[in-house]
């Protein structure tokens, strides 16, 4: 990936791989192993929703990040649930501690969090976890290795950082400095974070949370490099590694987290990043681009479905 250096997650400090590994598409362990060798080291992990397939890379992530693992501390891992409920919070962690046999996240997320969610309380139970006290005591002991765990894994405490992801730019402003890392879709035909939150983070990026995108190849469930109706048999149509690079060209931009399946879709991915940041000229193609393939599903029903829900977003 020597197009695109390693870069920091923002005020986190934590060194990651511009690239990061989603296990949702059902990526096996044994090529998020090959991943890391090739330098990433990003890797994202739900615990319930689409865990199905996010079992498939467990083996690799103990591996990787077990206590005890000789390459730890240069693996990012990042777990997130969707059950947006503190009171949940002790069951859903206490479900990843064992599935991935490890004594700490790097960062934890709660997923898709909207204004129906009670987000001042979910940030302020994971925040608690970042600090020594009762809470992190609380859970050691209803996970049984209080007495496997050391004094300085305690002061560290059980989460390193908060995140959430967000599809409500309005809720992602309101708490982009509350969090240490923000979550946002952002693609070619969703272009509204480039004036509605990158321009609004601080330029000190010790000062600014680190920002993951996602969504980055499709929206909903159609691909960004399908040929929308309509465009010019001899139009340039980007591939997913072309989406990755023009997020990866934004500066705000800290990790793309993809979906890749397997070790050649990623290995396609990495020989993309070799390419580093994408000209001036060639971004403007792509969002031409992007602006046709949104307007030609928007006469369509899914489209019409589609652009209803982004647009509730543009605010």
């Amino acid at each position: 990936m020597s197009g695109f250096s390693t870069r920091t997650l923002g005020k986190t400090g934590l060194k990651v791989s511009p690239l990061g590994i989603g296990g949702g598409s059902g990526i096996s362990s044994e090529d998020v192993l090959y991943a890391f060798e090739r330098g990433v080291n990003y890797f994202f992990f739900s615990s319930d929703l689409h865990h199905h397939s996010y079992r498939n890379s467990a083996e690799a992530l103990r591996k990787l990040c077990q206590k005890g693992s000789a390459v730890r501390d240069k693996v990012v891992l990042a777990t997130v649930s969707y059950i947006n409920n503190p009171e949940k919070l002790i069951g859903i962690l206490i479900d990843q501690f064992i599935e991935l046999e490890i004594d700490y996240i790097d960062v934890f997320h709660w997923g898709w969090v909207n204004e129906k969610d009670a987000s001042a309380e979910l940030f302020k139970s994971v925040q608690d976890l970042k600090e020594e006290g009762d809470f992190n005591r609380f859970f050691r002991e209803q996970f049984g290795v209080m007495e496997e765990v050391n004094q300085e894994l305690l002061n560290r405490g059980l989460v390193r950082y908060v995140g959430a992801s967000f599809h409500s730019r309005v809720l992602a402003r309101q708490w982009m400095s509350e969090l240490d890392v923000l979550m946002l879709r952002y693609n070619l035909a969703h272009l509204g974070v480039e004036v509605g939150i990158f321009p609004l983070l601080p330029q000190d990026k010790t000062q600014r949370p680190g920002t993951v995108v996602f969504n980055v190849g499709h929206e909903g469930q159609r691909l960004i490099s399908m040929p929308p109706p309509g465009l010019s048999p001899d139009s340039y149509v980007p591939s997913l590694p072309d989406c990755y690079r023009y997020a990866l060209t934004n500066p705000s931009v800290d990790v793309v987290l993809t979906g890749v399946q397997n070790r050649t879709q990623l290995d396609e991915a990495l020989a993309a990043m070799e390419k580093g940041a994408l000209s001036p000229t060639e971004c403007e193609q792509l969002r031409d681009y992007g602006a046709q393939w949104r307007s030609a599903y928007s006469a369509t029903t899914y489209g019409s479905k589609l652009l209803r829900f982004v647009g509730a977003e543009v605010r």
